[in-house]
């Protein structure tokens, strides 16, 4: 659509930073380069051509001149929203929390967007703020009740929960659950339920969860989107459940599909190890801690107690 447009008329810049997303999110930075460039030719004093530059630091790592040229394109307008949420993403990813909060708050006052209530309450996670995280994924249901992102916030704030952790995670569940009804092609929420489910040792339900996941990929347009992430993540329930075989069939499978997964080449490389007789791990660590990204943290997310959420 962003490029039809462009088609049309080359000398739009409205939401072409949006387009620039895309670019970053296919790591096509050549492309991602040239926008940058074509932007900034059509117009310096738009907020738009700096959030590209800004998109492009960030793919190759760069914060530092990332969080420069977004703060350009926020002193150029201070209501661009867009631009507040990418400041956000940049300083979550910096490990400043309480800073980020502050970027994706304004970028939601400008404009109400699941995203911004995603930043939001992932910045309140990574702080251990849990009843805040829990109160603003509420909010984001009030706004977008039928957004499978934003019961999906419900669900990942609420596993961990610090207080009556039990009932923390089956509520949990529950909201995961429903985020998949809305859109049973959503990964964040299945791979966040798998955890879930995972920690618990409740291994044949991760199978049916991913396998279920998989078979419904297949009937979408693009059914090969993540199929290498969760045959990966198969792999490592095959794992840790000990099914070596199962579990190599799955790495390779998902190594053919995404030749530069590398979750699934460490993973292979301990489950060969294991295979072998010999330690997973060179240094010594635990599998269950070191399986990758996976464990104690399901989704990447905190929980907090509150009985008023309806999962």
């Amino acid at each position: 659509m962003f490029a039809r447009v462009r088609q049309i008329d080359e000398h739009n810049m409205d939401c072409m930073d949006q387009y620039a997303q895309l670019f970053q999110w296919r790591g096509a930075l050549p492309e991602l380069s040239l926008l940058s460039a074509d932007l900034l030719d059509l117009d310096d004093k738009r907020p738009e051509a700096w959030v590209c530059l800004a998109l492009f630091h960030q793919a190759r790592n760069d914060n530092e001149k990332a969080i420069a040229f977004v703060e350009k394109a926020i002193a150029l307008d201070q209501r661009h929203a867009f631009a507040h949420r990418l400041r956000g993403i940049i300083l979550l990813a910096e490990n400043r929390p309480e800073h980020a909060v502050v970027s994706f708050f304004r970028a939601n006052e400008i404009s109400r967007d699941v995203s911004s209530y995603e930043g939001l309450v992932e910045s309140y996670l990574a702080a251990e703020k849990y009843k805040e995280a829990i109160c603003t994924a509420k909010e984001a249901i009030s706004s977008a009740p039928r957004d499978p992102r934003a019961v999906t916030l419900v669900g990942l704030a609420l596993a961990q929960a610090p207080s009556s952790p039990r009932e923390g995670k089956e509520r949990a569940k529950r909201a995961l659950r429903k985020a998949l009804a809305l859109d049973p092609t959503a990964l964040r929420p299945l791979l966040a339920l798998v955890d879930l489910h995972m920690n618990e040792e409740d291994y044949d339900t991760c199978v049916d969860l991913l396998t279920e996941g998989m078979e419904g990929a297949m009937a979408t347009p693009r059914h090969e989107d993540h199929q290498d992430l969760l045959h990966a993540k198969l792999a490592d329930i095959h794992t840790r459940n000990e099914n070596y075989v199962d579990a190599l069939t799955c790495y390779h499978t998902a190594i053919s599909i995404n030749p530069d997964n590398m979750d699934a080449k460490l993973g292979l490389d301990r489950l060969e190890k294991l295979m072998r007789g010999g330690p997973e791990n060179d240094d010594g660590d635990d599998d269950g801690e070191d399986m990758h990204h996976e464990g104690s943290n399901p989704g990447d997310s905190g929980g907090y107690h509150d009985s008023s959420v309806g999962y």
